[in-house]
């Protein structure tokens, strides 16, 4: 029998023992760490090397662009995804992004984040999957094209109700209410023809595709809503 001394002293260490052991996730059944999490569970810090639509949604409505030099906090491991106006479809990623006039958790295509180091943690809660509901309410004023893919033909209408900005924009943050035009295309030309997907939820912006861009600008981008017709409507 051990002296009760020796006693307190076995069962102090014992003790210590298994609170140091539970801190690391080790089972004493199978010697695995139960804490052990993948390099894709963890949270990539990248940065975005091109310009790039940024998701809601994978393979969803284009909320915006994301342009090199962005950061994008990574989470989770990467999605394929595809639909009408991407038949080929994508791997996308959700994480948080950071740039001019732009911070929020989305979707960028994997291929455009690129580099970057790993660190714990997260600023995203659950990767957003495609929820019309949620979308309309969120990013829209329920002004949106019936079609999907690119939606449907218009034009720029310099003579519009309106029209008094004839520029586009990269990114307006169609969330905020009033959004901000940020990132600028450039002055779209009279007549040009777009297709057009939604208003912003202040009702003062139009994402719309341009099927013939400007030189080293986004395919989608923010008109101003008095600059275009909205056919097709819900």
């Amino acid at each position: 029998m051990l002296a009760p001394s020796r006693v307190s002293r076995l069962a102090i260490t014992m003790l210590t023992f298994g609170i140091a052991a539970a801190a690391l996730g080790c089972s004493a059944a199978d010697g695995t760490d139960d804490s052990a999490t993948t390099d894709d569970e963890e949270l990539s810090v990248k940065k975005i090397d091109r310009i790039t639509t940024i998701s809601y949604a994978p393979n969803s409505y284009v909320i915006g662009n994301a342009y090199p030099g962005w950061t994008d906090d990574v989470q989770g491991n990467a999605q394929f995804s595809k639909g009408p106006g991407n038949e080929n479809g994508a791997s996308y990623r959700w994480g948080f992004l950071f740039g001019e006039d732009f911070d929020k958790c989305a979707w960028v295509e994997t291929e455009a984040a690129t580099g970057g180091s790993k660190r714990d943690g997260s600023r995203c809660g659950s990767p957003q999957e495609i929820d019309t509901p949620h979308f309309m309410a969120t990013f829209t004023n329920g002004e949106h094209n019936a079609l999907a893919g690119d939606g449907s033909d218009t034009h720029m209408h310099y003579a519009g109700s309106g029209c008094t900005n004839k520029n586009g924009y990269g990114n307006v943050e169609p969330w905020r209410v009033p959004a901000t035009p940020a990132n600028i295309v450039g002055q779209i030309p009279d007549g040009k023809l777009l297709k057009w997907r939604y208003v912003s939820r202040d009702g003062h912006w139009v994402l719309v595709r341009d099927p013939a861009p400007p030189a080293k600008q986004p395919n989608w981008y923010f008109v101003e809503r008095g600059c275009v017709s909205l056919a097709n409507r819900n």
